[in-house]
């Protein structure tokens, strides 16, 4: 579009001379029409804009629109066209019946002055028929009014690009066109189609973290001890360093985790059997990982370990203005975040 940009005024311009006497103003419309959108289409790729060139992208905008009806006949869609069409078929079988009923009494030039009459009659009728149903409302068109106000509002649209929302066009809607029946239907099954490629990119995402959590567990973390009340990550890279609250176990007898004197107990005080699950094969992954001699630990002595309970962790996150903030999440949040997940749970 730019290198044709630098030639098109003069390619129209050259192609559009020694004409007819009468064709003259339609080509000086065409060529200032040319002109007004060309201007503005460089004015609007200025890196830096003042009061002086919006005025001139405006007065551009403005030409433009003033002539832009000489170009009314290549704006004629298919309906226009048809209409057209059905015009030239009546005006024929007219100029059939006036031939006949005048073929004795015409004289041979009398014929070719009607037959070129008639032809320029045709030709004007045709076009004022595509002229009257050809628009320029479509969005494209629209949006050059808008420019100059979104210039004064967020700067100049050098730092704006259309390839993401055309490469979005493809997948979201070109791709589930191809898969479907290409029926009245179409629009749910588009629908449909990009639901299913959302939820999978959505679950290969989740399959991803998962297993960078996994392989990075043992070198992020340290094993708790009871009484313990700060994980520091091994990683010189991570600034978090989260902050579990109360850990210690309740033994004053009156609260639900002075039941829980072992790792068994905490298993049968569970009550979702996929939670119960993922805390043991969890546990057992996590001491896997973390024992040096890779001792192997039977399900008794499992059972029988004491469990250092905590009801909330504290950790410091990156808020929106890059200030690292304290964030808080209790033992409601963390069980809600765990249920919403599908097919997996957290545990630490």
């Amino acid at each position: 579009m730019k290198e044709m940009s630098r030639y098109l005024l003069g390619v129209v311009t050259q192609s559009l001379q020694g004409r007819r006497p009468t064709q003259h103003p339609i080509f000086n419309h065409a060529n200032e029409c040319t002109r007004a959108l060309l201007e503005f289409y460089m004015y609007v790729q200025y890196k830096s804009h003042d009061d002086a060139t919006l005025s001139y992208m405006e007065d551009a905008f403005r030409r433009f629109h003033t002539f832009r009806d000489v170009f009314l006949l290549g704006r004629a869609g298919k309906k226009a066209k048809a209409k057209a069409n059905a015009l030239r078929s009546e005006l024929v079988k007219k100029r059939k019946v006036d031939k006949e009923t005048n073929a004795e009494t015409w004289t041979l030039s009398k014929k070719r002055r009607e037959m070129n009459t008639w032809q320029d009659y045709n030709s004007h009728e045709i076009d004022v028929s595509k002229e009257l149903d050809a628009h320029f409302n479509f969005p494209k068109i629209h949006l050059m009014s808008h420019w100059v106000e979104q210039i004064c509002r967020y700067g100049v649209l050098q730092q704006y690009s259309s390839e993401r929302h055309q490469q979005a066009h493809k997948t979201n809607l070109k791709d589930g066109w191809n898969a479907s029946n290409h029926n009245l239907n179409y629009l749910p099954q588009v629908i449909t189609f990009q639901r299913h490629i959302l939820c999978f990119e959505v679950r290969e995402l989740n399959l991803q973290a998962l297993a960078q959590r996994r392989d990075n567990s043992a070198a992020t973390c340290k094993v708790l001890h009871s009484g313990a009340d700060l994980a520091t990550p091994l990683s010189p890279q991570s600034y978090a360093k989260p902050e579990f609250m109360e850990p210690q176990n309740r033994h004053d007898g009156k609260h639900p985790d002075a039941m829980i004197k072992d790792f068994r107990a905490l298993l049968d005080n569970t009550q979702d059997a996929t939670h119960r699950v993922a805390i043991y094969s969890g546990t057992r992954e996590f001491i896997k990982h973390k024992s040096h001699n890779k001792t192997y630990i039977s399900d008794e002595q499992l059972h029988a370990m004491e469990p250092c309970i905590y009801h909330g962790i504290k950790v410091q996150v990156e808020g929106l203005d890059g200030k690292h903030i304290s964030q808080m999440c209790d033992e409601q949040e963390a069980r809600a975040g765990v249920e919403g997940i599908n097919g997996t749970t957290g545990c630490g």
